[in-house]
């Protein structure tokens, strides 16, 4: 029995540990539940757990989440890239 698209896990992010840490706590206040996957060896070792090392960790939520985690992830992308404007 396939499962519905709302229970579905779906990846919301992938990259550094640091990234992934931060995006996790802004979306767990947001009541969203997050599953970090590779969290220790993706700070440890990240080329042993994706190629290259290029982006370890992975963010899983619940297909349920989707619509917000990407609204909230929109505002968040926008907030880093004004503040780098002002560095």
């Amino acid at each position: 029995m396939p499962q519905p698209d709302q229970t579905k896990p779906i990846v919301i992010f992938s990259g550094d540990f640091h990234r992934a840490a931060i995006i996790k706590n802004m979306l767990e206040n947001h009541s969203i539940y997050v599953f970090m996957q590779n969290e220790h060896m993706g700070s440890i070792a990240p080329w042993q757990v994706s190629s290259g090392g290029f982006n370890p960790v992975k963010l899983i939520i619940s297909g349920q989440d989707e619509e917000e985690a990407k609204r909230l992830l929109e505002g968040f992308d926008d907030a880093a890239f004004d503040n780098e404007d002002n560095l």
